[in-house]
């Protein structure tokens, strides 16, 4: 998996280690699979600014986005988030809920790469009950439900870092079970 930036004053190394924390916490080890599956993912990490807007021009919704908000894209294989370039924690948490979302939907392509289903609630693609591919619908509508969960960590002895991410730990495999 390649993980670039092309932000200026955020800690890549920190981001990195979040990443590939949220990241690992739902695969096994013994997945050997998918984790060489999802090693051929590309995430890239930039700054809002550099968001090309013209992305949603076939939209008739698109004056309604806030693109000075972090946000992000996944399509097959890569993921592109785009964060406010700001080295603080705060900025941080709301970056890496970015973040947290558009590697939701990585995995969960990774994991579904086929799999349909209705969608259970309005959002800016689709209308509840609308069919959609699982890893986008899914993600959007644990986000509605609230389904979030809060990710610890650990980055000295006395400091651990706290952020935010779409849960799908039930629906994916963790550390040490193979559920699916």
């Amino acid at each position: 998996m390649e993980i670039t930036f092309t932000t200026e004053n955020i800690d890549r190394k920190f981001y990195e280690q979040l990443i590939l924390f949220y990241i690992y916490e739902h695969y096994n080890y013994k997945d050997h699979k998918r984790i060489v599956e999802q090693d051929k993912w590309k995430i890239e990490i930039k700054r809002t600014q550099d968001f090309n807007t013209s992305f949603y021009n076939d939209s008739a919704r698109q004056n309604e986005l806030d693109y000075s908000l972090p946000h992000g894209v996944t399509g097959l294989g890569k993921v592109t988030c785009y964060v406010q370039d700001i080295n603080n924690d705060m900025y941080t948490m709301q970056n890496m809920s970015v973040i947290c979302h558009e590697l939701a939907h990585m995995i969960l392509m990774i994991y579904y790469p086929t799999k349909t289903v209705q969608q259970r609630y309005n959002d800016y693609y689709g209308r509840a009950g609308d069919t959609r591919k699982f890893f986008s619908c899914e993600v959007h509508d644990r986000v509605t439900e609230g389904r979030t969960k809060i990710f610890n960590r650990k980055i000295s002895l006395r400091k651990t870092f706290r952020f935010i991410g779409v849960d799908i730990a039930d629906i994916t495999n963790d550390r040490k079970v193979i559920r699916v």
